[in-house]
């Protein structure tokens, strides 16, 4: 008797993955398995990298991956996960290393868009924002210009990061204002 093979699997899998492709269609590139679920806004004139294996839940709530500027970067390494709310906005550039991963509603910017007093139309000077490989953002945490987060570090949830905060590697960032413990 011949075996039967199931092909719904096959063909929910392929469904899937043309569905991811559709909703990356703006990213300069991406690389093999990238998931998508629900919602996922890509907009903006710069380039969005994406690594292998990149997984993107936005089954709950939708993440944004926003370029401002036409020289804008956003760069996510290979088996990297983004839950839902996410945002990330770059003028200059944001890089998340592999194998991180980004919690529910938590922001990277590498730009603060306005001054708090003074002239809002203004936009202050942007500072990269770099993640090491390795690291875990907890839900509604806010990584803001200039914050550098090493390797295997953990920001807690609700923890903001800003340039003054330098993460060690393995280290753990809580609290506002930050205090690396």
């Amino acid at each position: 008797m011949p075996e039967t093979v199931d092909v719904e699997p096959l063909l929910v899998a392929r469904l899937r993955g043309l569905a991811a492709r559709w909703k990356l269609r703006r990213c300069v590139s991406f690389g093999r398995s990238v998931r998508a679920f629900g919602r996922v806004w890509v907009h903006g004139p710069g380039k969005v990298r994406l690594g292998d294996r990149v997984v993107l839940d936005a089954s709950w709530a939708p993440i944004e991956l926003k370029t401002i500027e036409p020289s804008s970067e956003i760069v996510i390494g290979d088996d990297v996960y983004i839950a839902g709310g996410t945002s990330i906005e770059a003028v200059v550039s944001v890089i998340v290393g592999a194998r991180s991963r980004l919690g529910r509603f938590s922001k990277l910017l590498d730009n603060h868009f306005h001054p708090l007093v003074g002239d809002r139309h203004w936009r202050p000077p942007s500072a990269p924002v770099r993640v090491g490989e390795d690291v875990k953002v907890g839900a509604r945490a806010i990584l803001l210009a200039g914050a550098q987060v090493e390797s295997r570090a953990t920001i807690r949830a609700g923890t903001v990061i800003t340039r003054r905060v330098h993460v060690a590697p393995g280290r753990t960032a809580s609290g506002l204002p930050a205090v690396v413990e």
